[in-house]
């Protein structure tokens, strides 16, 4: 039986953890995630961690289900190469830092252009306006920051711990799935695409 996003084609051009795996969930659903690396190391979560034939299994279990195609789109021609890909596409995903895929020429507005009900979702850490937005983001700052490690403060040293399981990535991670599918709901039944915008910080806030 085929998947229930089975016909959805999504680009993903997503690293590390929370977009590669909310694109996973996808891809486990049915959908067709092709995943976009740069030249060269590609997503760095590929090397983090233990390793086995050459590929840390964070990556293999964040990326599992999709396909792979490299991409310079520092360089016109890959930006190009993308956009075609855009074009019979559904979705749109990535984690940049805010202002980058601007500059890159695969912001929203441009991208929309090529596919005008086109779902675009964008993650950071802090969203995308803000004293932190433009600071780089990883889960034990979120757990930090939330109050989470203090929730879990250790009751022999009194001292704030973490949870060890990358809690505040999944959480985003999950959050963004949902979103993105809500949002291809709302595309078939009213033939508009949107500008989804998720941050981890207000995702684990509101979620755990």
């Amino acid at each position: 039986m085929a998947g229930p996003l089975s016909g959805i084609r999504i680009i993903d051009t997503t690293s590390y953890i929370a977009g590669p795996l909310a694109t996973m969930v996808l891809a486990d659903q049915g959908a067709e995630v092709i995943k976009v690396e740069p030249p060269g190391l590609g997503d760095v979560l590929r090397f983090l961690g233990s390793l086995r034939g050459g590929m840390s299994a964070f990556f293999a279990t964040s990326n599992r289900s999709k396909r792979s195609l490299v991409l310079d789109l520092k360089r016109e021609a890959g930006v190009e190469i993308l956009r075609d890909l855009v074009a019979g596409a559904d979705v749109f995903v990535q984690n940049y830092r805010p202002g980058v895929v601007e500059r890159l020429g695969i912001g929203y507005e441009a991208l929309r252009g090529v596919k005008s009900d086109l779902i675009y979702a964008s993650l950071s850490g802090f969203g995308e306006s803000g004293p932190y937005a433009g600071r780089p983001v990883f889960d034990n700052v979120i757990q930090a920051l939330t109050g989470m490690a203090a929730a879990q403060t250790n009751s022999d040293t009194g001292e704030p711990d973490m949870i060890r399981h990358i809690v505040c990535d999944k959480a985003t991670a999950l959050t963004a799935a949902q979103a993105i599918t809500a949002a291809i709901v709302a595309r078939d039944r009213q033939g508009v695409g949107q500008h989804l915008r998720l941050n981890m910080l207000v995702s684990c806030v509101r979620n755990v």
